[in-house]
């Protein structure tokens, strides 16, 4: 019997140009850096090259929410962090 499967996009690739339209243009990037969601909301951000300035954080911290990402995990220094996505995107967090 056949199983029925499941595909599910799990990991991503993000590119930092310095133009707006630079992925479409095929212009070389600043930086870049792999996700990996790992689920219930969290995601690992590894292998990351290139400078990420304020700005920059907090567009990629944008784009992860409307992915349903709340807690980035990275490896900085070597010093494991937990980052809250809502506080690089400058939103107050939501209380229970």
């Amino acid at each position: 019997m056949a199983l029925h499967i499941h595909l599910e996009p799990v990991m991503y690739v993000g590119r930092g140009y310095v133009a707006p339209d630079g992925f479409a243009h095929k212009h070389a990037y600043e930086m870049v850096c792999s996700i990996f969601m790992l689920g219930d909301g969290r995601a690992r951000v590894f292998a990351a090259h290139g400078d990420m300035d304020r700005g920059t954080v907090t567009s990629l911290a944008g784009q992860l929410e409307a992915l349903g990402i709340h807690t980035v995990l990275v490896n900085r220094h070597g010093v494991e962090q937990e980052w809250q996505v809502a506080s690089a995107t400058c939103k107050a967090r939501k209380t229970e």
